[in-house]
């Protein structure tokens, strides 16, 4: 029993040997490789010799067109008119393509490669591979005439790759999914989703209309100074809905703008609408326009559909498109937030006068200012300022710090009622520039702890009573001492 368990280890130990030398005797050198899976070349040519691609699938059909067309582009920092190879889509209505998505679909033609070949004849039944009835055909015509026909079946089992063959080529190929999702590619895959872009630092106009009545309007502030621009007068100035002009705050509005260039199509609903309520948007539940130097983005929304979506489209187009709701949330944003909350602000270099009435008092502020010429070519006139409360001369600095308490009353919130105007306490700012030059800002009692500001004969806003006071405060201390 011994000797036959000694044979066998032997004989076990012979044959570990023996492999051992066969695979030293016939292992590659060290400047070979192994070999492993290579890709297939299937089809290698340059993708711009394709001027037509037609693709016919369980999606439906599309033709594209190579074209020459004349585009705007900027070069050495001018426009520039050049001829630029692109693509035209077979379709009733004029839409924007994504060129790089239908040069998807040209590079599975002029680049298409396989994982590995399934069959090296054509099978006898096609069908195992969704080959007899492909999903889709797809065919590139070739500036000198030839034709590529591509046939796709099924998705493999593994989930990534597709099958497909070649007209003219008996293999059944293993291809990589995106071949396949080129193939399959609607009309929707290849459009631009893209509205026109807005250069929010050089915005121009902004308006959003909710038809509430209210609609609310801003404007690029033309004439801001650096001055201004120091003092808190932003960029931007509101039109619309108040009564006055008011300063928008620059800060609160740049949230506003930074979603603008986030909007975009999610869905293409419906081209060439002739019944455009039935996606309310014959009468509009929203607008918005938004212009900077050179562009303009207009667009009206509708209904609210699915879950979550809206109906909008541009208004130069009868197209309509889906957008998730969530992304005009900025249009929600009330007037009252994007302004700042200054009662009344102005440059005091613009000023001349200031007259303060209140508590059975008027004080009269006055800026006098005299020009002394330089006495030298390379240095500056020299204004100097005379600064006078009630006919006393008062420093610089403490009449500053009393005027910024003038014009430092921010208001809390919008009026909900409508009063006369009959304050208790005036302040009339005469200025030394503008077409109006005597502006009129008076407070009214309101309820027990705020004014009503009335501005041209208007009150939109209440301040509170206490910070009035305190202005008031301080003139008188400043007059009296």
């Amino acid at each position: 029993m011994r000797k036959t368990r000694n044979l066998i280890v032997l004989v076990v130990v012979l044959g570990l040997l023996a492999g051992s030398y066969f695979f030293l005797a016939n292992r590659p050198q060290d400047d070979e490789e192994i070999p492993l899976n290579e890709k297939v070349t299937i089809l290698k040519f340059d993708k711009n010799d394709i001027i037509k691609i037609e693709l016919k699938s369980i999606n439906g059909e599309l033709t594209f067109h190579r074209v020459e067309k004349e585009v705007e582009e900027e070069k050495d920092g001018e426009i520039q008119k050049v001829k630029k190879s692109m693509w035209e889509v077979e379709y009733p209505y004029e839409v924007e393509l994504k060129q790089m998505n239908v040069d998807d679909i040209a590079y599975t033609f002029a680049s298409l490669s396989a994982e590995r070949v399934i069959e090296e004849e054509t099978p006898e039944d096609l069908s195992i591979y969704g080959l007899e009835d492909p999903q889709a055909v797809g065919k590139a015509t070739l500036k000198d005439g030839t034709e590529k026909i591509l046939y796709l079946g099924n998705e493999t089992p593994t989930g990534n790759t597709y099958y497909l063959m070649v007209e003219g080529d008996p293999r059944v190929f293993e291809v990589w999914m995106n071949h396949g999702q080129h193939l399959l590619y609607t009309l929707a895959d290849v459009r631009d989703k893209s509205l026109t872009e807005i250069n929010t630092p050089e915005l121009a106009y902004y308006m959003v209309d909710k038809k509430d009545g209210r609609p609310m309007e801003i404007k690029a502030n033309e004439k801001q100074s650096e001055d201004e621009a120091r003092f808190g007068v932003g960029a931007w100035v509101m039109v619309k809905p108040y009564n006055e002009l008011m300063s928008v705050d620059s800060n609160a509005f740049e949230q506003v703008l930074g979603s603008i260039n986030n909007l975009a199509i999610e869905e293409f609903v419906e081209d060439g609408v002739e019944d455009l309520g039935k996606y309310g948007l014959e009468e509009p539940s929203l607008e918005l326009i938004v212009k900077d130097k050179e562009n303009t983005l207009h667009l009206l929304f509708g209904d609210e559909y699915d879950e979550g979506m809206i109906y909008f489209k541009t208004a130069d187009s009868d197209s309509v498109y889906g957008m998730k709701k969530s992304g005009i949330e900025f249009t929600d944003i009330k007037a009252f937030d994007l302004i700042q909350k200054f009662a009344f602000i102005v440059n005091i270099d613009d000023v001349d006068k200031v007259v303060v009435e209140g508590r059975g008092k008027t004080h009269t502020l006055t800026l006098s200012r005299e020009t002394k010429k330089a006495e030298n070519e390379d240095e500056e006139d020299e204004v100097v300022t005379t600064y006078m409360a009630n006919g006393k001369e008062v420093d610089e600095e403490t009449f500053k710090k009393v005027y910024q308490s003038i014009i430092g009353i921010t208001i809390d919130s919008e009026t909900s009622k409508e009063l006369e105007e009959n304050p208790e306490i005036k302040t009339t700012f005469y200025l030394n520039k503008g077409p109006n030059r005597e502006i009129h800002v008076n407070y009214v009692p309101y309820d027990n702890d705020f004014y009503a500001v009335f501005r041209s004969g208007k009150a939109e806003f209440i301040v509170s009573k206490d910070t009035v006071h305190k202005m008031l405060d301080k003139v008188d201390q400043m007059a009296s001492d």
